[in-house]
């Protein structure tokens, strides 16, 4: 064996071009390019995350506490570790003379920011804008607020009990993204101005943030201070956030998206490795002369399957290469067209990492998918020179390419999982991929067997077609299973876009609130609903205690130490809205255990929502701590409890007895359901009587929540676009393999007085068989995914759709009638007599 011998001949063969290995090409670098740009821009924005922390986070550490102020001795010790900003933020109402809006407002003092740099149009500094001018507070606002309140720049606004002028719009916000989830305009005023206001009372749902600039730049500094405050601050019931952790949220939904979108561009990979073994396999059949003259010059059988291992080979690194140098130039491309637009960060400097894994995962992949065919170059004998026509060679390529592929196939699954550390999800979308290959590969021998076995017909042209599926080199394999992986997906996502669509339009009950409003004053309860129940149109009004608290330990075992599914460890992060009830909350059941007494006065029980309990493995009579404005208080799990989430009333994960929590300054939280009336008019009078009353409009929320969700699904719909293209390419490829038998049996055919309306007919017939079986794999195995997806992912219901369905198996059997009928045309086209003489 010799290797340069190899080389040699190889790029001696590549001389005359590429032709024949277009879709192979195409196949793979789009398969890599998807994956090396998703992997780029995860990577960019991450690091952006990180390069950014300061500035995101507005500073090197932030305690941030709800409800309640630091404690002097806490300020005193955040102050004496660096220089200090403090910022709070609350929801409040801004109210003109006709209109009235939820605005998120942020008092900020003359340090902010530590980092990074606020910027307003025009120029005006925040100070300047924020301060008290001749008795009247000045306010920096989002320029969305001025269209929503009618008003412009110099105009003044009602927040709580006082006028604020607003000076300046927000151009930039540094630390925007740090932020939860934000429902109104940001609002930015000084902290005296939010005390005038009046709108934080005790009990509001209000978090101050203690940001800290610290004299040494360095995150081992911060970590340090972060251990130094939990251990001397034990009580605290603080959060502390370092820079590396500024944006949890959006690195987190940045982290899940490339994740998914990463999947789907394997999905694509892998779906291409079967267009690449149709490539190579008419490769092979286009070769078999060459290959019969090598051998009748001494070429061993090692020797030809390294020339043409090597010439696919190098063929695959071009792909590659075009799909790395794709991602590579992904980021400041994106940047530079659309950087204004993306909200979060994108480093400029090379990541390394995505590109190797796309290489990694295309060269792999190309081994896996290329070497069965390639070892038939193996079989084909030196007599087959001196033969006029060459019967492929199929069937098993040897133990050696065997034991290579299934090499090369573990090594991907390996990759995979090293990449991503959600090795559940990961192992399903695995484990589908190889049974949907498996089982498609199953279906089409049932199906070449079936159609061997039917009687024949007496019609020549459905012999034809018939017998076209189980003829030696018949594409019916390949072009079952790239239809059948692309209709899979398609219906996948065509069936889930569906349950998202009627899950959104109807998740709003008969009875669904049409306000929710916060911080309602517990002294002030009894005339605020009153009040609300002399409005027009109002039908019912129902109140909650809120208050906020963070779980602190699971049966001793600290929060952040507690091992919780995926799908609960949200429970332990943060702060949590909880409350307090005599009885079982509307909307919800018993599913074990039992309510207390209303006028139960023991130690603390507190009521769980049962997937979260079994999430993080709680049962009835364990213990779970939950920290309240600062104090510890531990809790027996008396019951669990199913919640209908979806019913939009008033509902939380954790409920504790009355005795538990009814001493602790705490406001109510109201919702109100209306039938008619109007709800401007109710909105504004209910602003103007109660300054510091927050409301939400359910309507409003789920728009926001709708937009976001129709925002990810033309995500998922134009990721699977790129899935879908591979697998017609695969198509094409499949079909494209035996064009040169086509061409000799449409000559035979036509020469023995068969029509052009008869070979097409028998065409139609042969592709629109295959292209039904396809669909009804397609439509099974699709909709099974969905249902899936749907129930245990989304957690919604799953919705099916007949039509969907239907035109789902005509899209597929119109494209694989179109495609087959486009590839064959040359064949339908062609003139018998340079064919026969040359044959």
């Amino acid at each position: 064996m010799n290797p340069s011998l190899w080389l040699r001949f190889a790029l001696r063969d590549l001389r005359s071009g590429l032709q024949g290995f277009w879709i192979f090409l195409t196949c793979l670098a789009l398969g890599t390019g998807t994956i090396a740009i998703i992997g780029a821009l995860s990577a960019s924005i991450e690091r952006g995350i990180d390069e950014q922390g300061q500035p995101l986070l507005g500073g090197d550490l932030e305690f941030s506490l709800i409800h309640q102020q630091a404690s002097q001795p806490q300020r005193d010790y955040i102050a004496s570790r660096g220089e200090l900003s403090e910022v709070a933020t609350v929801r409040g109402m801004a109210l003109t003379a006709d209109n009235t809006a939820l605005v998120e407002v942020k008092a900020v003092d003359g340090n902010y920011p530590l980092y990074g740099r606020m910027e307003l149009e025009g120029g005006l500094p925040l100070a300047d804008a924020i301060a008290t001018k001749d008795g009247v507070p000045g306010a920096a606002a989002d320029p969305l607020l001025l269209g929503r309140l009618g008003i412009k720049l110099g105009d003044s606004v009602k927040l709580g009990n006082t006028q604020v002028q607003i000076r300046a719009l927000i151009r930039n916000e540094p630390d925007r993204l740090s932020d939860t989830l934000v429902l109104g305009p940001r609002l930015m005023i000084s902290p005296e101005t939010l005390a005038a206001t009046g709108i934080v009372q005790p009990g509001s749902l209000v978090t101050y943030r203690y940001r800290v600039k610290l004299a040494e730049n360095s995150l081992t500094a911060a970590k340090a201070v972060e251990k130094e405050a939990e251990a001397k601050f034990k009580d605290a019931g603080w959060r502390i956030r370092t820079r590396n952790n500024a944006a949890a949220g959006a690195d987190g939904f940045v982290e899940r998206l490339g994740y998914f979108m990463t999947l789907v561009g394997l999905a694509s990979l892998i779906v291409g490795g079967a267009g690449i073994a149709n490539a190579v396999q008419a490769f092979v059949t286009r070769k078999m002369g060459s290959i019969a003259t090598l051998k009748c010059l001494g070429a061993s059988s090692a020797d030809v399957m390294g020339i043409y291992l090597t010439e696919i080979i190098l063929v695959a690194l071009i792909a590659i290469a075009l799909g790395l140098a794709a991602g590579a130039i992904a980021p400041p491309v994106i940047t530079a067209l659309f950087g204004q637009l993306i909200p979060v960060p994108l480093s400029q400097h090379f990541q390394a990492w995505p590109l190797v894994f796309a290489g990694l995962l295309g060269l792999l992949t190309t081994l896996a998918f290329a070497l069965w065919p390639l070892a038939h170059a193996r079989q084909v004998a030196a007599s087959a020179l001196f033969r006029s026509r060459i019967v492929p060679v199929r069937g098993w390529p040897g133990t050696g390419p065997f034991l290579v592929i299934l090499a090369a196939l573990a090594l991907m699954a390996a990759l995979t999982f090293y990449a991503f550390e959600n090795v559940k999800v990961t192992a399903y979308f695995l484990g589908g991929l190889v049974a949907s290959f498996v089982v498609l590969l199953g279906l089409a021998r049932l199906i070449i067997t079936g159609a061997e076995r039917l009687p024949r017909s007496r019609s020549a042209i459905w012999r034809y077609a018939v017998g076209n599926i189980y003829r030696p080199g018949s594409a019916a394999a390949s072009v079952i299973l790239a239809l059948g992986l692309g209709l899979t997906l398609f219906v996948t996502l065509a069936l889930t876009d569906r349950s998202i669509s009627k899950e959104l339009l109807s998740s709003i009950p008969e009875r669904a609130p049409a306000f929710f409003f916060l911080d309602v004053p517990n002294g002030e309860l009894a005339t605020f609903k009153d009040g609300l129940m002399k409005e027009q149109g109002v039908t019912h009004v129902n109140n909650t205690p809120m208050l906020r608290g963070r779980v602190a330990a699971v049966k001793g075992v600290p929060a952040e130490k507690v091992k919780a599914s995926p799908e609960s460890n949200w429970a332990l992060r943060g702060d949590r809205g909880i409350t307090y009830a005599a009885e079982l909350p509307e909307g919800s059941r018993l599913v074990a255990g039992e309510w207390w007494p209303a006028d139960y006065s023991g130690p603390p029980l507190v009521s769980l929502v049962d997937e979260i309990a079994n999430g993080i493995g709680v049962k009835i009579g364990d213990e779970i701590t939950v920290n309240v404005l600062g104090r510890d208080i531990t809790a027996k799990v008396a019951n669990l409890r199913a919640v209908n989430w979806r019913s939009l009333g008033i509902n939380f994960v954790m409920v504790f007895t009355p005795s538990t929590l009814k001493a602790a300054p705490h406001n109510h939280l109201v919702t109100v359901e209306m039938k008619g009336g109007d709800e401007a008019k109710l909105l504004n009078a209910m602003a103007r009587a109660y300054p510091s009353v927050t409301a939400v409009r359910v309507k409003d929320a789920i728009d926001m929540v709708s937009g976001l969700l129709e925002k990810m699904l033309v995500a998922i719909r134009g990721a699977n676009i790129l899935t879908l293209l591979t697998g017609m390419l695969v198509l094409a490829g499949a079909l494209a393999a035996g064009l040169s038998e086509r061409l000799y049996e449409a000559v035979v055919l036509k020469t023995y007085g068969a029509s052009k309306r008869q070979l097409v007919g028998a065409f139609v017939i042969e592709y629109a068989g295959l292209g039904l079986a396809a669909a009804a794999f397609g439509l099974a195995v699709g909709s099974a995914a969905s249902w899936f997806l749907s129930h245990f992912i989304l957690e919604i219901p799953w919705s099916f759709s007949g039509p969907t369905a239907v035109l789902t198996a005509l899209l597929a059997m119109a494209v694989t009638v179109a495609g087959g009928l486009a590839v064959t045309w040359r064949a339908l086209s062609a003139k018998p007599g340079p064919l026969l003489r040359n044959e």
